[in-house]
């Protein structure tokens, strides 16, 4: 099943249809490779006339499709990321310069799954944030 099925699933199980906006903002998503806050994705469709208050609507929707995932960087804005079809990951962020480097870790998502288990939790998700200084900061001292 692709994004868009499954969008257009998610859409009509509550009632509302795939708009032509919503399909815009969707293919927007998806074919921005980087985490993104609304006012990039904004700027990204503007030139479509979608309004910055659809993308603020229907952010949520895609969360909840779990197509995207809303993460917090420490930078006073919620970044997003598409990740459907990616591999579970975790952020190292640069408290500096802002940089973001993705890290998969299957080591340390057994133990995450380990220790939710363990406090008697169903596993489903994680978000994990590293932050401190990169090597190009660093150097730059």
């Amino acid at each position: 099943m692709d994004y868009r099925t499954i969008f257009i699933d998610y859409l009509q199980k509550r009632g509302l249809r795939l708009t032509r906006v919503r399909s815009i903002i969707l293919e927007a998503v998806f074919t921005t490779h980087s985490h993104f806050d609304a006012d990039e994705l904004y700027d990204l469709v503007r030139h479509k006339d979608v309004s910055r208050a659809t993308i603020y609507r229907t952010l949520p929707f895609l969360v909840d499709s779990k197509l995207v995932k809303k993460s917090m960087f420490g930078l006073n804005k919620e970044k997003y990321e598409h990740i459907y079809g990616h591999p579970n990951h975790f952020h190292i962020i640069c408290t500096k310069c802002g940089r973001v480097i993705e890290q998969i870790d299957k080591g340390i998502e057994c133990s995450i799954i380990r220790l939710a288990e363990n406090s008697g939790f169903e596993y489903k998700d994680y978000n994990l944030r590293i932050s401190g200084i990169c090597s190009l900061c660093n150097n730059n001292e």
